[in-house]
């Protein structure tokens, strides 16, 4: 969802550069120029947020976590959780005409579970000591996006569908997102913003979510980015191709789970809310590659599982999961399709 909030503000930037020079140049040379301005833009944006690259690959190495299972509020058992996770994003434009744009954006992911140091507290339970489990995930999003303006400011409205599945043969989680963008202030140095998005999804307690970002880039070439509620991060150029950053992200990760007991729904839905807090640099390597090292304190704020299509509310696993550190490498391209 946060992804599809930053598309929006750079396509607002991009259609208003657009028609500042569709108004005072020819035809031929008009859209030269409107297309390597688009590009320009594009990819400066595109370096100060990764989710707006074409195609990236990161992997997070997770390990040490204590965790405490607890089945129906029954404690379940104690151990040492190691997980890694690998997620590749590859974001595609489609169409655009007029103020309005098509986007597609295809996921997959992939968790790899390991409990070591088990102790159980029920009876009848399988050897979890270990145990390594691996889950895919893959995914798809498709967009609509319509650049306006309202009192003078530009407004963005947008509407997606999602899919989300581990099956070749069904589509086993579907959501919907509607809300509009609107733009409070935008210089060349700070742009801020506030919007609503409604998020249809079964599983989810709060639909309606409050959404706010504001960019501004210092004297000293420290740029402040916060998009509440996903980030609030601090980033300095060191030179023209490389960055640090400092910050809070949150992030989450999900698997679906097919059960054989009867004490439990045939299908559940593993879900995790996360925190992660540290530094990070990122290496443009050449025109279009950017290397990206991090580490930290990663905090886990919920893991639950429930039956699928389900309130997550109405879980039937819980783990408590204590912080840990995690190190993450990265791997992205810049945009090379043309809206």
């Amino acid at each position: 969802m946060f992804m599809k909030i930053r598309h929006i503000f750079i396509l607002v930037l991009l259609f208003a550069v657009k028609d500042i020079y569709a108004q005072n140049t020819a035809d031929a040379y008009k859209k030269r120029m409107t297309d390597s301005i688009k590009n320009f833009y594009l990819t400066e944006a595109a370096i100060r947020n990764p989710t707006l690259r074409q195609l990236t690959v990161t992997t997070d190495f997770i390990g040490g976590s204590d965790i405490t299972s607890y089945l129906h509020g029954n404690k379940l058992l104690d151990g040492k959780l190691n997980q890694r996770r690998t997620t590749a994003l590859f974001n595609l434009p489609l169409k655009s005409w007029g103020k309005n744009t098509i986007t597609a954006s295809f996921s997959m992911f992939h968790q790899r579970f390991q409990l070591n140091d088990v102790t159980t507290y029920q009876d009848n339970l399988p050897d979890f000591e270990g145990r390594v489990v691996n889950k895919f995930t893959v995914g798809f999003t498709g967009s609509f996006l319509r650049i306006d303006s309202l009192f003078g400011h530009p407004v963005v409205y947008t509407a997606s569908v999602s899919g989300l599945t581990s099956r070749a043969s069904s589509v086993q989680k579907m959501s919907y997102l509607g809300g509009m963008i609107f733009t409070i202030k935008q210089t060349r140095n700070m742009r801020s913003s506030v919007g609503l998005l409604l998020n249809i999804d079964p599983s989810i307690n709060v639909p309606v979510v409050p959404l706010f970002t504001y960019w501004r880039k210092f004297n000293n070439d420290i740029e402040l980015n916060i998009n509440m509620p996903q980030q609030v991060s601090v980033r300095k150029t060191l030179s023209p191709n490389l960055w640090a950053s400092f910050g809070t992200t949150l992030s989450g990760s999900i698997a679906f789970f097919r059960h054989n007991n009867p004490e439990l729904p045939r299908d559940g839905n593993y879900s995790t809310i996360d925190l992660k807090t540290g530094p990070g640099v990122e290496y443009r390597v050449s025109k279009k590659i950017i290397l990206g090292f991090s580490t930290g304190l990663l905090t886990n704020l919920q893991a639950r599982e429930f039956e699928l299509n389900q309130n997550a509310g109405d879980y039937f696993l819980r783990n408590k999961i204590n912080p840990s550190m995690y190190f993450n490498f990265t791997v992205s391209v810049l945009p090379f399709f043309r809206l």
